[in-house]
């Protein structure tokens, strides 16, 4: 066949066999309160769950032992999420 004459065509990438994330590190909310004061991100301890923020960012333990980050999207929810991964080796 002529190279002139040939289309060339982009064919999808097949997914491989992905995986969820694995999180490594069992982490105490009353240790992560000392990584956000170090960071300068006001935080305090009411009813179990960790307010960031002036009360704008909850983080906390759910029942399964998973943490859960809830709040507005803001500048500072992100440096809260960003501190939060790197508590953690994710596999």
């Amino acid at each position: 066949e002529d190279v002139d004459t040939r289309i060339l065509t982009l064919e999808p990438v097949l997914e491989g066999d992905c995986h969820d994330p694995v999180f490594i590190n069992e982490l105490k909310l009353s240790e992560f309160k000392q990584v956000l004061g170090r960071h300068n991100i006001t935080s305090e301890f009411s009813g179990g769950v960790l307010w960031c923020s002036n009360g704008t960012i909850a983080v906390r333990r759910v029942e399964s032992g998973k943490i859960m980050l809830e709040g507005c999207i803001s500048e500072d929810y992100y440096r809260v999420k960003d501190l939060l991964y790197e508590q953690y080796a994710i596999l």
